[in-house]
């Protein structure tokens, strides 16, 4: 029961790469690594998968990757402003005109720094998912 498969589906804006590998065992212990946009249709597949193994240690992994000149995330602009802000606030030595370049490459780290669009999922394309 030991075994490894991968299948790639090449979508008209994403690659979708799909993995799975199991080791013997005597019960299913199925784990998945999954993108957060598809976890509404996280119980489907575990059923799935589910269904066709009864038995083993099983990963799962599907990842997702964006093509074309879509993109999902944006600077938080507002966000941004702010940890700058409390930066100069904090009235630390250098902290001037010459290092505002350096708050702003900081502040680009902080959470929230970026705004991501969450994306819904294309019932066309979670059933070429179940093919694979």
């Amino acid at each position: 029961m030991t075994g490894f498969g991968k299948s790639v589906l090449q979508l008209p804006n994403k690659k979708i790469t799909i993995e799975i590998k199991s080791l013997n065992s005597k019960n299913l212990d199925l784990n998945t690594r999954i993108p957060s946009q598809y976890r509404e249709k996280e119980l489907i597949m575990r059923n799935t998968i589910s269904s066709a193994l009864k038995r083993g240690k099983v990963d799962f992994s599907l990842y997702v990757e964006q093509s074309g000149d879509e993109t999902s995330a944006s600077v938080n602009a507002e966000a941004v402003k702010n940890y700058i802000k409390q930066m100069q606030d904090l009235n630390l030595p250098n902290i001037g005109s010459k290092h505002d370049i350096q708050l702003l490459e900081i502040a680009m780290r902080l959470p929230d720094a970026l705004k991501t669009e969450r994306e819904e999922i294309d019932e066309t394309e979670f059933a070429e998912i179940e093919k694979a």
